[in-house]
């Protein structure tokens, strides 16, 4: 793989695949942090005199042009932080959008609409791949959260241009492997989030690498169920509880120490000043809603946490869009940051839980993929998007 430094950018159409997948509400962007992440490779190309093109999904319109998954609010804000013009074109290619992209100068830079609002995206379509080649002289991949994905911009354009990798996949695929490949040990994994069925093969192959499995968030509770408990009328996957308690005994068979909660904070109903209650696990009840591990839980996971020599951490450990129900996520996130151990973060839904906490600094590495993280372990980095750069 070439990296973007060996690049001649001078007047080029430099395409590069971003990942501005952020969160909105009403058309304001809640958390920046993705786009943040990007800065690196743009102000390096804007310096060098490309003419920037870039690209990025949002959401899951699922082929259709959905107004609230239009990328033009990302623009404007990219035009705050690059402290440029940033022009938007609200078609991802065609004749209008070329005759956008010729008239760029040098330094300059534009944005496509939503990939996503086509079906070619997702389903990997070789024609429209090459109407994105159209758009760029050279490629360059940035996105590291999306390389996990066999979509077009992702594994087909490269085929079609002279590929690089970007300033900030460069930073990733550097620390991913420093940290991850040989962790030091105790090796320890905080796995949390909604659904447990995305991420079993993962876990599998964690159980392999980890001393220590920790999990936590709403995948908890399909493990708890596999465990013998109710959890209410709490988020689980009852489809899964069989791969559950195959995970539970296979990291016995592995000997490693897998823990969920022991204790849970739990409510009535899912909004802002609710009422909650501690419970023990063996106490949740029907209409209790599990939203967070319990205090002593958080004590459970604690003592891990303070003789680690690597750990991992991927997913929230409750739902912390709520603040009343990030108290103990926040906990975790205080341990983990002041363990004195080598500490990594991945995933977008994690990274703004820990931006919440104000230790988000802390961390020794913030990694920007989610799912791409998982699957970079797991695979050994032999992502779709990374091996499409040859």
């Amino acid at each position: 793989m070439k990296t973007l430094k060996e690049a001649d950018v001078k007047n080029k159409r430099v395409l590069v695949r971003v990942d501005f997948n952020v969160p909105l509400e009403k058309g304001r962007i809640l958390d920046d942090s993705k786009i943040r992440a990007h800065l690196k490779t743009i102000n390096y190309l804007t310096r060098k005199g490309a003419r920037v093109v870039l690209m990025s999904h949002l959401g899951r319109p699922k082929g259709k042009k959905v107004k609230e998954f239009s990328l033009k609010p990302v623009a404007k804000v990219l035009e705050d932080l690059i402290k440029k013009n940033v022009t938007f074109i609200p078609e991802a290619w065609g004749s209008k959008t070329k005759a956008e992209i010729e008239k760029m100068k040098q330094g300059e830079v534009c944005l496509l609409e939503n990939l996503r609002y086509y079906e070619g995206e997702s389903l990997n379509d070789s024609e429209f791949a090459k109407k994105l080649s159209e758009l760029g002289d050279i490629f360059v991949q940035d996105a590291f959260a999306n390389c996990h994905r066999t979509h077009a911009s992702m594994v087909g354009v490269p085929k079609l241009l002279p590929s690089y990798v970007g300033l900030l996949l460069e930073d990733e695929l550097k620390n991913l492997d420093k940290y991850l490949k040989n962790p030091k040990k105790p090796f320890i994994c905080v796995i949390g989030g909604a659904k447990i069925s995305t991420k079993i093969e993962v876990l599998k192959t964690l159980m392999k690498k980890a001393d220590v499995l920790i999990i936590g968030g709403g995948m908890a509770n399909t493990f708890i169920e596999a465990s013998g408990f109710d959890t209410g009328n709490s988020l689980a996957e009852a489809e899964y509880v069989d791969e559950a308690d195959e995970i539970i005994r296979d990291a016995g068979y592995e000997g490693v120490e897998l823990l969920l909660p022991a204790d849970v904070i739990v409510t009535k109903k899912m909004k802002e000043g609710a009422k909650t209650k501690v419970k023990d696990i063996s106490e949740v009840s029907k209409g209790d809603i599990i939203v967070d591990i319990g205090p002593r839980t958080v004590g459970r996971f604690a003592e891990p946490i303070k003789f680690a020599g690597t750990i991992f951490w991927n997913g929230p450990l409750g739902v912390t869009e709520i603040h009343k129900f990030a108290k103990d996520t926040t906990a975790i996130a205080k341990l983990i940051a002041e363990s004195g151990a080598i500490t990594i973060v991945g995933g977008g839904d994690t990274i703004a839980a820990i931006e919440k906490t104000g230790y988000s600094d802390k961390f020794t590495y913030v990694s920007t993929g989610g799912g791409a993280t998982m699957r970079y372990i797991q695979l050994d980095g032999k992502l779709p998007g990374i091996e499409a750069l040859g």
